[in-house]
């Protein structure tokens, strides 16, 4: 499964974490089904209290002015780095975003 395939509406992150790389981040959707989210090579992170707040979708994106910042930082190349953010259901605002290179999706 890859994470645009995933229904979060109505979900809710019921666990983050960040381990040196690697953010895990379990999901609960509106089935009650866990999710386990693992994003690799992380290079940073961006929270706001992302923890029970009912979802609307995650959005991926390669372009945005946070991606362009963080690139000229690290020096990394256009296509190494993706940023995906946990968009909230309220307001339509990211709650959470993350920026690595790959996720992989445990069910």
């Amino acid at each position: 499964m890859i994470i645009s395939e995933l229904n979060v509406s109505d979900g809710q992150i019921i666990e983050f974490t960040i381990a040196t790389d690697v953010a895990t981040i379990v999901l609960k959707d509106w089935k009650d089904q866990v999710h386990k989210l693992v994003f690799n090579n992380i290079v940073g992170v961006e929270a706001y209290s992302p923890e029970f707040v009912d979802l609307c979708h995650i959005k991926e994106t390669t372009d945005s002015e946070q991606l362009r910042k963080l690139r000229s930082i690290i020096e990394a190349e256009e296509d190494e780095i993706i940023e995906y953010s946990f968009i909230a259901a309220w307001n339509d605002l990211p709650i959470l975003s993350i920026f690595g290179e790959s996720v992989e999706i445990k069910s």
